[in-house]
């Protein structure tokens, strides 16, 4: 079928056609914008899920409805390799989602500008250029440089302005699990200053599964200040709206067989079923239905994308060793693997000659620790990709 009507978006953070199993996720953000507009508290939100379950789309969702609401709405991205790009980007974007709150440079009251001051204070302090409010900073406030307490200010002072507005502060953060620990502590004491002083800010973060565990070690009281959310594979009935909708949407028609075979062989992960979709449109022959021999062509063909992509740039950023202990994970088929048994493995007589290894992985976003003395993957199939690529390598 025509490729210019594909209604299929595999890609990075690209919102698919039908938003499918995540109604639950954006009435809870819902539900605590209408509570904030009527001056009730509300907890944070973190989403917490592997690689390919859709963290980013819904994040971009939720924030795109702060936008709707007129609320100030803070877009940043972790980056464990350049943790001192962190802070400047939130105050970059910070006051980015001021200038767009033009009405508060029409009737600038006193706790209005101490909002811009305050923000004028922390870009200075961190670095950030680019962005001027022009508006003189606000001596004592946000400008130490340290975040931990630079952003308690931020929420103080921000949110009280939000308050009086009847909206929010909604800072949106992506791959949160790569902050360091000092940053997920600011994070939490702003939350924690907000929940206090009874402001609008509030944080929505995704991240690896371990991002629960991580904030609880940066801060102990982490566990009741968020409202953890974990994000997974799509139910058979929303897995089944993600792929068959799009495509009514253009008239086409998915045979039953052929509905069952990509849902089978998707697992039900967002990112696959938008992959499988794809492929499959374009190697059906038309005009108006998909059948199985369609998805069996177009899933082989979506199997091989992933490989090339999804799968093999994470295969290449791994030195020679930790390729190996990537293989001494997929026996277990996925699931967190033991450290011990990857020792057993790989002969090694050690399991701290491991380390160096394990913690590369894991700084490479390619595994995750979900617990004390296990590893895992952090994309849904990896064991069976190892498996193929062994497999390849002896024929």
């Amino acid at each position: 079928m025509d490729p210019r009507t594909n209604p299929y978006n595999p890609g990075a953070g690209l919102r698919p056609a039908a938003l499918a199993g995540r109604d639950a996720d954006i009435e809870a953000f819902e539900i605590l914008a209408d509570r904030a507009e009527r001056g009730l508290l509300g907890r944070s939100i973190v989403f917490s899920g592997l690689r390919g379950v859709g963290k980013t789309v819904l994040l971009a969702e939720l924030a795109g409805r702060a936008l709707e609401r007129s609320w100030l709405v803070v877009q940043v991205e972790a980056e464990h390799t350049q943790p001192d790009h962190f802070s400047r980007a939130l105050a970059t974007e910070l006051a980015n989602a001021a200038r767009r709150q033009r009405s508060w440079f029409e009737r600038t009251t006193d706790k209005i500008k101490q909002a811009l001051g305050s923000i004028t204070s922390f870009q200075a302090a961190v670095g950030a250029e680019g962005v001027s409010l022009g508006i003189e900073r606000l001596p004592g406030r946000a400008d130490t440089g340290n975040l931990q307490f630079d952003l308690v200010d931020l929420a103080e002072i921000v949110g009280a302005a939000a308050r009086d507005d009847h909206i929010g502060v909604a800072v949106f953060i992506d791959e949160m699990q790569d902050l360091t620990a000092e940053q997920m502590s600011a994070i939490c004491r702003s939350c924690h200053r907000a929940g206090q002083a009874a402001t609008p800010w509030f944080v929505i973060g995704g991240g690896l599964p371990n991002l629960p565990t991580r904030l609880a070690e940066a801060e102990s009281y982490a566990e009741r200040l968020f409202d953890y959310r974990k994000i997974d594979r799509l139910a058979i009935d929303d897995a089944t709206v993600a792929l068959v909708e799009p495509a009514a949407d253009q008239h086409v028609a998915w045979d039953a067989d052929a509905t069952q075979f990509v849902l089978d062989e998707s697992g039900g992960y967002p990112y696959f079923l938008q992959q499988f979709g794809k492929t499959v449109w374009d190697a059906a022959a038309g005009p108006d239905s998909i059948d199985l021999d369609d998805a069996t062509i177009g899933v082989a063909e979506g199997q091989e994308q992933l490989d090339i992509g999804f799968y093999s740039s994470r295969w290449e950023r791994a030195t020679k060793a930790e390729r190996e202990f990537l293989r001494a994970m997929a026996p277990d088929n996925g699931e967190p693997s033991r450290i011990g048994d990857i020792t057993e493995r790989l002969n090694k007589a050690r399991t701290q000659s491991l380390g160096p290894a394990r913690a590369s992985l894991i700084g490479k976003g390619i595994v995750y620790a979900p617990e004390h003395g296990m590893i895992a993957y952090t994309v849904p199939g990896m064991a069976d990709y190892v498996r193929r690529r062994d497999e390849d390598e002896t024929e």
